[in-house]
């Protein structure tokens, strides 16, 4: 099921590039974006502030986008206020478990504050950005800032990796957290293996024109996968969401 919603995510990516090259007069441009990612998976308790602001870690992303805004067609409102955006992008976050499922003196606590984990996740992407202002009015005026917003589907590697301070693999009784424990012939919940996965993103940002060929951009971008064990841990209980990231970002763009 996995492996088919990936191939349909690449043929989507193809797809649109190959399309959108047919158009004629395309505009291209290359941006850097680099931030902090914050991940939200099974480390930590949902909701809890030390858990958002300590499992933080740090992203960049390449971008190339196609600009339809000086073709033939440009009257169309298409050419007018959207981009087709494609984007490498790699965030690695380290990770610990904070709440007050920790700050006790129980064994299980003193189990849960021994593990730590870390995943690494590369993603490769594509999608649609809408600009309120007309693209081709920004790009040749000075002084001028745009919002937009925009969405995309991509796939991702991940690379997670867990482990405890205590004697013994993740996985034991006398070191892992109950609800981290597994039953012969059940898929583990802890995991360092590497995983594939499908993800889609959503994006809202300002751009800010600096000169006739470059601009800046200040982003919010929400990636959600498909995968609850991006970071390796698929708990018994409490676990409601897959794991998702959120990632603050300042970009350069070139024209070309």
């Amino acid at each position: 099921m996995k492996t088919n919603l990936l191939r349909i995510i690449l043929v989507l990516m193809v797809w649109l590039s190959f399309n959108t090259s047919q158009a004629q007069q395309l505009n291209h441009e290359l941006g850097v974006i680099i931030g902090p990612v914050g991940f939200r998976g099974d480390y930590g308790e949902r909701g809890d502030a030390e858990t958002n602001f300590g499992n933080t870690g740090f992203g960049i992303g390449l971008s190339h986008y196609l600009n339809f805004a000086y073709s033939s067609r440009y009257s169309r409102y298409f050419n007018q206020h959207f981009k087709v955006r494609t984007q490498l992008s790699f965030h690695k976050t380290n990770l610990e478990h904070y709440g007050v499922y920790v700050n006790s003196s129980s064994d299980n606590a003193f189990k849960l504050r021994a593990m730590t984990g870390s995943t690494s996740v590369f993603e490769i992407g594509t999608g649609l950005e809408w600009y309120w202002k007309d693209i081709r009015e920004f790009e040749t005026s000075a002084n001028q800032i745009t919002p937009y917003a925009g969405f995309g589907i991509g796939v991702a590697f991940a690379n997670p990796n867990n482990e405890t301070s205590l004697p013994g693999r993740l996985g034991s009784i006398d070191n892992t957290w109950p609800t981290f424990l597994w039953d012969q012939g059940e898929e583990p919940r802890i995991s360092s293996t590497n995983l594939t996965t499908g993800a889609l993103n959503f994006q809202v940002g300002a751009k800010i024109k600096l000169d006739e060929m470059s601009e800046l951009n200040l982003e919010g971008r929400w990636h959600v996968y498909f995968d609850d064990m991006v970071e390796g841990l698929n708990p018994s209980s409490g676990n409601k969401y897959n794991d998702w990231i959120f990632w603050v970002g300042i970009g350069y763009i070139q024209y070309l």
